[in-house]
């Protein structure tokens, strides 16, 4: 689930960036900026590259029923569903030559979530079709924060922007057990 939004995200983008840009390549990639070696990731240069910085629970959700009622008059049992936010860092890898470029890239993506704050994403569980709505929300992180998150990476500050999109919906767990319902009381008069 989280490698089909991620990716969603991306072609979005892309098309976005085309269609405002006149191009015909894709700008958008999904990547990590650096491998787990600490060399340089391969063809992120000159590329808005976007990656899954970390996921959390969203706590306000967790404690909901884990029971729910179907057509057939039953109620089907299982663990509740887990709903989760993703923080994702879009970097603008741009070199010292093509610089206002990255900007100019980098500014279009955010008046995009500017604009599109709620993305519907669609994908296939379980054969029937599903549909997640990721909403993004624009992070601000102090200096402190942002230099802790740049070491973490292990890469030079470069400009980026960091969203929160909330939320990823994994229900896909199959039923602990299926429970009949009453349908109609005798009276016992």
């Amino acid at each position: 689930m989280i490698d089909i939004a991620l990716t969603c995200i991306r072609d979005i983008l892309n098309e976005h960036f085309k269609n405002e840009f006149s191009i015909t390549e894709n700008k958008a990639i999904l990547s990590n900026l650096v491998k787990a070696d600490g060399s340089s990731a391969q063809n992120v240069d000159g590329k808005i590259v976007l990656f899954l910085v970390c996921l959390d629970e969203e706590s306000t959700l967790k404690n909901s029923l884990n029971r729910s009622a179907k057509q057939d008059n039953v109620f089907v049992h299982k663990r509740p569903a887990l709903h989760l936010n993703m923080q994702l860092l879009f970097c603008a890898n741009f070199d010292s030559t093509v610089y206002i470029e990255g900007l100019r890239f980098l500014s279009s993506l955010i008046r995009f979530f500017q604009v599109n704050s709620k993305i519907g994403i669609d994908y296939y569980s379980n054969s029937s079709l599903k549909t997640n709505r990721l909403n993004f929300e624009l992070c601000n992180l102090d200096y402190a924060q942002l230099s802790h998150l740049w070491s973490s990476i292990g890469s030079k500050l470069m400009p980026a922007v960091l969203y929160k999109v909330s939320m990823l919906v994994f229900d896909d767990v199959p039923a602990d057990r299926i429970i009949p319902s009453i349908l109609e009381t005798e009276s016992l008069s």
